[in-house]
């Protein structure tokens, strides 16, 4: 991809980083980011430089309701739930679906931390959804939008399955409201793509219709 149109790549790469928090297990320093209001303000922040607006967090009275509604909502703590990791999501090697861990998406998320001479944290598998939107915005920052692109196509296509069993299994405000903006990013993320590639393949089309129209006059020259 040549250049990106109507979004500054850093803006997403800050959403991404500011998300990939929300979906660490939460710590009193997370906590207090929704109490001071700083995690509305930052992600308000970094959405609106994509033309997004959301509804501020839901209030979260203690880190004991966080852990708790973290726990329901992506551990099984007590029913079903949504785990936020690729795996769970996508076909292992032979085509069948599992919903179990470690399967190809985690084996290429190693790879890819490998290559980077990256250790993911340990508690996480790799193609934890924190890690990845992490991987994703190192890539922005660096100004690797091809990679992006790539990765984008290849690691977030399962994440509507995973907004829909959130929908379906949770009933936590606060981490409803997280999955609900993660959705609404990657959407923006996925049309901003699609529009910068349109924008390129214009580009090119126009590029050849100049080089042939200024073959046909050298040719008349001649």
């Amino acid at each position: 991809m040549s250049h990106f149109t109507d979004v500054d790549p850093t803006d997403v790469a800050d959403c991404y980083t500011t998300l990939a928090r929300c979906f660490d297990k939460p710590d009193e320093t997370f906590l207090e980011a929704i109490h001071s209001g700083e995690l509305d303000e930052v992600l308000t922040a970094h959405l609106a430089a994509l033309d997004l607006d959301v509804d501020p967090a839901p209030p979260v009275e203690d880190r004991g309701d966080l852990i708790e509604g973290y726990r329901r909502t992506f551990e099984g703590y007590d029913g079903p739930s949504a785990p936020p990791v690729e795996s769970v999501y996508e076909p292992w090697w032979d085509g069948q679906q599992r919903e179990i861990l470690s399967g190809p998406a985690a084996t290429d998320m190693r790879r890819r931390f490998e290559a980077l001479e990256i250790e993911p944290p340990g508690p996480y598998p790799a193609d934890h959804l924190a890690l990845e939107l992490e991987y994703a915005s190192l890539l922005l920052e660096a100004g690797n939008g091809d990679a992006y692109v790539a990765f984008h196509r290849e690691h977030f296509d399962w994440i509507p399955d995973f907004v829909e069993r959130v929908e379906a299994t949770v009933d936590d405000p606060f981490y409803a409201w997280v999955v609900s903006v993660l959705e609404r990013t990657i959407d923006r993320a996925d049309a901003w793509i699609q529009g910068s590639l349109e924008d390129d393949a214009t580009l090119e089309a126009q590029s050849q219709s100049s080089k042939q129209a200024a073959s046909e006059v050298n040719s008349d020259e001649h």
